[in-house]
């Protein structure tokens, strides 16, 4: 009697599905046949037409709050008005081609997410490999690509013309910043970091780390914790 030695198949896209709305199944799918291309594909693209649609309302932010921008910055104050014009237009132009480091940066995200869940894992002597971490990151971008993609559509309904600062079109999704109203700016870019749907990706790497590693609770959390509190400290560097 003849054996089927085929290793199991698996729907990637029922699995970027399942990441969405029953993770559990997800994750045990992932540690029996990691699957990612698909899900790094689907990341890629809507990171990429949130960022896109919302090049005008970046572009218009930066200009309403040029001015202000210059006063702060003691080089830009020395030029001449024509040379502070050039280089506002530099830099909308540079906004206009920032949708194409999605291309780059959503896999660099999914390779630093799976290395840090893969740390974490071998802390609490789990038994999760860096495949099945990196599948697990990479449908765990799919939604969280649809920040991106809810901020387009609320820049979208709103208008360009409504937002007066970069900090504005940023800050159109709610975070945690809605709470410390008049805190300092860096205390604002610190709790901005956290959205809906970077805490959402943040609990599906706890479940990833704790369903594929079978890992301790408290490993899985730090693996959380720690790739959304280390952007957020990130943040606020660039906060004046």
């Amino acid at each position: 009697m003849a054996v089927d030695s085929q290793a199991p198949r698996a729907n990637a896209l029922k699995t970027v599905l399942d990441t969405m709305i029953a993770p559990k199944e997800a994750f045990e799918s992932i540690r029996i046949v990691p699957t990612w291309g698909w899900a790094l594909a689907i990341a890629i693209v809507l990171s990429a037409i949130g960022s896109y649609l919302t090049v005008p309302a970046f572009q218009h932010a930066l200009a309403a709050s040029w001015s202000d921008t210059v006063a702060k910055n003691p080089q830009l104050a020395q030029l001449t008005p024509q040379e502070q014009h050039a280089r506002m237009e530099i830099g909308q132009k540079f906004i206009g081609f920032t949708w194409v480091f999605s291309i780059f940066a959503v896999p660099i995200f999914v390779l630093i997410d799976a290395v840090v869940m893969l740390i974490f894992d071998k802390l609490g002597k789990g038994e999760g490999t860096f495949v099945q971490y990196f599948a697990a990151a990479s449908n765990i971008a799919v939604p969280a690509s649809l920040g991106p993609v809810t901020l387009a559509i609320v820049a979208l309904i709103r208008g360009a013309d409504s937002f007066t600062s970069v900090q504005s079109v940023q800050n159109a999704l709610p975070t945690l910043a809605l709470f410390a109203q008049g805190a300092s700016p860096k205390v604002v870019a610190f709790l901005s970091v956290f959205t809906p749907f970077s805490l959402w990706a943040t609990g599906l790497v706890i479940a990833a780390v704790s369903i594929i590693g079978r890992t301790p609770k408290l490993q899985a959390w730090l693996a959380g914790a720690i790739l959304i509190i280390v952007p957020a400290l990130l943040a606020t560097l660039g906060a004046q």
